[in-house]
């Protein structure tokens, strides 16, 4: 089995963080679109994204060790507050990261500027 590369692995980590976002615009209206998102915006996103990722992974492991969905959902609640938290000392508010992961899946460019800005942090 072939590794997988550092700049497939960050693209697949990014795809995870924005569906990872998605649950906390459930049942509220979505945020408009930023017109530009500045660089400043790109690095507290690519921050927080890093942060987000990992309260997922920590998600994903205690899921599993999980004895009932009463306990899931408490440790997703958990991981919701985390990843909130960890988004806004970046920053950003939720709805700011959400629209700037919505226009990261619609615009290949800011894309590539996020997962630029993420590499070097996860190395």
């Amino acid at each position: 089995m072939r590794p997988i590369s550092k700049p497939l692995a960050l693209s697949v980590s990014l795809a995870a963080l924005l569906a990872f976002s998605a649950p906390a615009a459930l049942g509220q209206e979505q945020p408009a679109m930023p017109p530009a998102v500045s660089e400043d915006q790109i690095d507290a996103f690519a921050d927080a994204a890093i942060e987000v990722q990992r309260v997922q992974t920590e998600l994903e492991a205690q899921m599993q060790a999980a004895q009932d969905m009463d306990e899931i959902a408490r440790l997703q609640e958990e991981a919701q507050v985390e990843a909130t938290e960890a988004v806004e000392q970046k920053g950003l508010s939720t709805d700011e990261y959400t629209a700037i992961a919505e226009a990261a899946n619609q615009d290949p460019e800011l894309y590539a500027a996020i997962v630029d800005r993420m590499q070097p942090r996860m190395e």
